[in-house]
């Protein structure tokens, strides 16, 4: 049951793409992971404190595109980058926000957050490249993989007789 109003015709689609348990709660690990990454790794904050609402709103703007989600829904639709892609992008950039952290002078916690997002929205479509580059490649090689644990079952046939055949000047 929904408590939200759809179409008669759109009810079947929402639920075909977003009743999968299992993709909802690989998003909702992907999500704590970048959230525990940002908090520790690149603010730097204890364990016991939260990020602020303006931190929160920046990442969840990250994942669908805008630099905040105004009242969107930002779990489950195809819109914007994965919080996977937006997690080893903060990864890949990790040098140059902490040189950045390091020599700027920001003029409070939001002018800080917004820096270090503009720094990381720049790669986000290289790596999101470079992420569906290593997938397609995993997939060829467990395709190989299988083609080749298929071909060892094989008994091997010899083709020919067996004889040598050698010429004679």
């Amino acid at each position: 049951m929904y408590k939200r109003k759809f179409h008669y015709d759109c009810l079947p689609k929402y639920i075909r793409e977003n009743g999968n348990v299992e993709n909802r709660e690989s998003e909702k690990s992907d999500w704590d992971q970048l959230y525990q990454y940002f908090k520790k790794e690149i603010l730097g904050l204890s364990d016991g404190t939260k990020l602020d609402k303006h931190s929160v709103e920046r990442l969840l703007g990250m994942r669908v595109g805008r630099y905040k989600p105004n009242a969107t829904n930002t779990r489950t639709i195809k819109q914007g980058y994965p919080f996977k892609v937006i997690l080893n992008t903060f990864k890949f950039k990790k040098s140059a926000i902490d040189h950045a952290l390091k020599t700027v002078n920001f003029k409070n916690q939001e002018h800080e957050v917004d820096y270090i997002m503009k720094i990381v929205e720049g790669d986000l479509a290289f790596i999101q490249k470079r992420m569906e580059i290593a997938e397609r490649n995993q997939k060829r090689i467990e395709k190989i993989k299988k083609e080749e644990a298929t071909t060892r079952s094989t008994a091997y046939k010899s083709k020919g007789t067996g004889k040598r055949k050698v010429a004679f000047d």
